[in-house]
């Protein structure tokens, strides 16, 4: 007796629902992975203005101007040498940052004392913090400072008259003891209390959050 020709073979709706589990399971572990990884990515802190052009000296002696500073992050704060109050504290907190985020992120400290913090006295309050070529003391005309503190980084800094000076206080000068992260692209990202440890971790966090060459 002749035999039936063979027929093909019919996926059965039980098989049929296990192919279609596995493919949702792959296409779920899939969808975890991808968010997953874009949680641990941290965004961007935001842009909060540019920081205009300058030029102004570096304890080297050499030019400093933005061109110098593009393509890198960078931290920015007003000091000056003799300063008996915040100073000391916020120079040691850059220090610190220095040594905990990545050699990428530069670093640059701006007198607002300038007829007193010479590119000699920087080089020597810079050794004293062990501050390497990453890290910038710059110094320049007392007006170009001041102009770029408040009309560029929105900080104040100005003079203060004898008769108005606080005992205790910082001394002549008034100044910002708040530190300022600066993409490559000369954008500001963020403000940050050097008095308070939370702010420093937030700072350290955007910081590394920025792409490589911003």
């Amino acid at each position: 007796m002749p035999t039936a020709a063979p027929t093909q073979a019919t996926a059965t709706p039980r098989s049929s629902g296990r192919v279609l589990g596995l493919v949702g399971a792959v296409l779920v572990a899939a969808g975890v992975a991808v968010v997953g990884a874009r949680a641990r990515r941290a965004p961007e802190p935001p842009r909060l203005g540019s920081v205009p052009d300058f030029r102004l000296v570096e304890r080297s002696g050499r030019p400093l101007s933005m061109a110098d500073l593009r393509g890198r992050p960078w931290v920015a704060d007003f000091i000056f040498t003799q300063c008996a109050g915040a100073c000391p504290a916020m120079t040691a907190r850059m220090a610190r940052l220095r040594r905990d985020l990545s050699p990428d992120v530069r670093f640059v400290s701006f007198t607002v004392d300038p007829a007193h913090d010479t590119p000699e006295v920087l080089t020597r309050y810079a050794a004293t913090f062990r501050a390497d070529e990453g890290w910038r003391f710059v110094t320049g005309p007392a007006k170009d400072l001041y102009a770029l503190s408040v009309a560029g980084f929105k900080l104040a800094a100005m003079e203060v008259p004898p008769a108005e000076q606080v005992a205790g206080g910082d001394g002549p000068f008034l100044h910002s003891s708040k530190f300022v992260l600066v993409d490559g692209a000369g954008v500001i990202r963020g403000y940050y209390d050097s008095t308070d440890e939370a702010a420093m971790r937030t700072l350290a966090a955007d910081a590394a959050a920025l792409p490589a060459g911003r």
